[in-house]
């Protein structure tokens, strides 16, 4: 079967036939994809009485199968090959999952490097119109990975997509992992795939082929806001944002990160970080960031962050960490204790799950998108010595917080190129003394539209941010957008939004992005004087 099997994914379809007769069609197979075909479709017939069925041929395009006389059936045991003890060790199932029992141990041999796994009947008693046996599952020979050949213009970085793609010399053949290279390799975000990969056996040897293209990764991007009549003396005030990622660093998926934002007079923000994979040859990647916030003369807030995961499937990951946080006050008075501001320093442990490619622009192929994280530490509040100590008598000085952030992100296809899409985000922070220089901060481009980069502060809220997208190309659209904010801050829940146009172009050297849109809120009515324009443009080497 094997050898029949071999030449078989050339074709695009291939149709059945049953005693001569077509019974179905089914996409283009590779040979494991034959082998586990077969098996299964053996095992259905099996299981409705045709227990002489067999398979007669396979060509390119078609395959053939014969039933033979029908009976009522019952299959007693399977018999599971032990390849600790050489020797077949008999189990029996529950009637009611029979077929899915064999179908996992089916994949499970498959994935364990023998992908031309079998199943048999080992024996037949008839009597009447009653046939009764049991099955053996035959493992067929050991095949383990023996080499990985580019065929396109990536040539290095070899060992380092090896481990990446789960493709380890010796290591036993997976038919799991080898169907998930197109999700693995997209995770990487630095390599395309120009075609399916293909896989040859020989002499117990697995050789992959892969024709990969570089795909423009790192990037770099430049934001300017326009925001009317918000500083003094000024008719315009221009904000910036700067944003620097380097992507696949030494050929070994290493990444590096610089963002500074201004976003009002006196304040800023900047965050660096580094991200190396499969740290000290583990599974594990570690990543490291720093941010800094300093708000006017107000306070300064600065967090350094550690975190380790790994991978838990062909496009997520599970993660843990520690960040240390401290806020300090600027220029200290007692006023701030009555704004609820004051120096801290916290200790926070985290863990969360995400998806790669939750930061990552969507297309209008991308799927679902997610991420969640739960974080507990503890909180000092440290006394200033340029504020009267009394000033801290109202506050819990040493506290216990617990913090749980998420989002996601899909799409949801209208028509051929139109579509809705919707990004989700919220946060729940529980704290005895929570203080306005911790708080996240909400508002610009990357959050509310229509607002002031980091306008709002917030303890807990819920971010929907809506948009009807008509794409003319995969990234490229025009949309109509409306964001929702619900926020609550010092015990007062507010409902800010903001709404309007944009265009989103992707070219071959980069993203640029255009929104119009204006914010209400509370406090700010719908006015034409308050609509604020980003423009963005994200370069792509």
């Amino acid at each position: 079967m094997i050898l029949l099997c071999a030449h078989l994914g050339a074709a695009q379809r291939v149709t059945v036939y049953l005693d001569g007769q077509p019974t179905t069609e089914v996409p283009g197979m590779d040979s494991v994809e034959v082998s586990r075909f077969v098996n299964l479709y053996l095992l259905r017939l099996w299981n409705q009485g045709f227990v002489f069925s067999g398979l007669d041929s396979v060509f390119s395009d078609r395959i053939y199968f014969h039933a033979g006389e029908k009976y009522r059936n019952e299959i007693d045991q399977l018999a599971v090959y032990d390849a600790e003890q050489d020797t077949f060790q008999l189990w029996k199932p529950k009637k009611q999952s029979f077929q899915s029992a064999v179908q996992k141990q089916l994949t499970t041999y498959a994935d364990k490097g023998h992908p031309f796994v079998r199943i048999t009947w080992d024996s037949v008693q008839v009597k009447d119109d009653m046939a009764k046996g049991f099955l053996r599952i035959i493992p067929g020979p050991l095949v383990v990975y023996d080499s990985m050949v580019l065929l396109g213009e990536v040539q290095k970085g070899r060992a380092f997509l090896q481990t990446a793609l789960h493709l380890e010399v010796d290591k036993p053949f997976s038919e799991r992992t080898f169907q998930n290279l197109p999700k693995s390799i997209a995770r990487l975000q630095y390599l395309e795939m120009k075609r399916p990969p293909d896989v040859a056996f020989e002499h117990g040897k697995a050789t992959v082929f892969l024709d990969l293209d570089k795909r423009k990764s790192s990037s770099f991007e430049g934001v300017v806001g326009l925001l009317p009549g918000q500083s003094a003396g000024n008719g315009v005030m221009v904000t910036g944002f700067l944003d620097l990622q380097l992507a696949n660093l030494f050929q070994s998926g290493k990444r590096f990160l610089f963002t500074w934002n201004r976003f009002a007079d006196e304040s800023q923000s900047l965050d660096l970080g580094y991200y190396h994979p499969f740290f000290l040859s583990s599974k594990l990647f570690l990543d490291v960031d720093f941010h800094l916030l300093k708000q006017d003369t107000t306070f300064l807030t600065q967090s350094w962050n550690l975190t380790s995961g790994t991978n838990i499937g062909p496009m997520s990951e599970v993660f843990f960490g520690y960040e240390h946080v401290s806020g300090t006050l600027i220029s200290p008075d007692e006023s701030n204790i009555r704004d609820n501001l004051a120096d801290f320093t916290s200790s926070q442990y985290m863990i969360g799950l995400r998806d790669v490619l939750y930061g990552q622009e969507m297309g209008m192929k991308s799927p679902f998108r997610y991420q969640a994280r739960l974080v507990l530490g503890e909180k000092n509040i440290s006394k200033n010595p340029s504020i009267d100590k009394g000033a801290y008598d109202t506050l819990h000085r040493q506290t216990s917080m617990l913090r749980v952030t998420a989002g996601a992100k899909y799409l949801i296809r209208l028509k051929k190129r139109t579509a809705l899409h919707h990004h989700w985000e919220g946060q729940l922070l529980v704290n005895d003394q929570i203080l306005t220089n911790e708080l996240a901060r909400m508002g610009g481009l990357k959050t509310l539209r229509g607002f002031n980069e980091n306008f709002f502060y917030a303890s807990n809220y819920a971010l929907s941010r809506l948009e009807i997208r008509q794409y003319f190309e995969e990234y490229s659209h025009f949309m109509l957008f409306y964001d929702q904010l619900l926020m609550e801050h010092r015990g007062v829940v507010s409902y800010p939004r903001g709404f309007g146009a944009g265009l989103s172009l992707d070219t071959s050297n980069g993203l640029f992005t255009f929104a119009l849109a204006m914010g209400m809120s509370r406090q700010i009515p719908a006015d034409p004087a308050n609509i604020k324009i980003h423009i963005g443009y994200t370069s792509k080497f």
